[in-house]
């Protein structure tokens, strides 16, 4: 019985070492079954969260949404891991991402929002604690793929997705419309 008092902060620090996913700055929602389709269109984040989501990096803030008019735009750089978005061809927004690593690249080629979710969860992915993997703001840009709030390392680390800092990923999730370009280059 002395082992397990001595191995129990090993096994700790090695989830969180281990682990993928930042410490999100809210909790996971519980799973949604049933009701809502995993692929359905949120509503924009409430007040209080307009009010945090500004950014360093943003010329433009949440509560000066995009008109519909707009043409928005999205391109995600793998090659040196970053974001452009731009609205009527000016950019508005750049800022690091996370790809797909090693085995689990990130597509290339243009797409377009096909969904958004406010609180998305995984179907086939979970974290360091064995529960499904949040991913809030996602936005569905081909098949399986995503583009959400996520942990930065400064290199392609994810399944896939494309991960973005939260201010980010809140600022796109309100800016970006379905249908909207998603052009992922090299």
């Amino acid at each position: 019985m002395v082992f397990f008092p001595r191995i129990l902060p090993l096994l700790i620090a090695a989830a969180v070492l281990v682990g993928c996913a930042q410490s999100p700055t809210r909790p996971a929602p519980e799973r949604q079954t049933g009701d809502a389709p995993e692929t359905a269109e949120r509503t924009r984040p409430s007040d209080r969260e307009t009010e945090s989501a500004g950014s360093e990096a943003a010329p433009q803030s949440l509560a000066e949404p995009a008109s519909e008019e707009a043409k928005r735009s999205l391109t995600i750089q793998i090659g040196s891991q970053s974001f452009l978005y731009a609205e009527d061809d000016q950019v508005v927004r750049t800022g690091p991402i996370s790809s797909g690593r090693e085995g689990y690249g990130t597509p290339r080629g243009t797409f377009s929002v096909l969904s958004k979710q406010k609180d998305k969860v995984s179907s086939r992915y979970t974290n360091q604690l064995g529960m499904q993997a949040w991913m809030p703001y996602s936005i569905q840009f081909y098949g399986h793929y995503f583009l959400h709030e996520g942990w930065l390392p400064g290199y392609p680390d994810s399944h896939g997705c494309v991960r973005v800092g939260e201010k980010d990923a809140r600022f796109l999730f309100e800016r970006l419309k379905i249908g909207d370009l998603v052009s992922v280059v090299d």
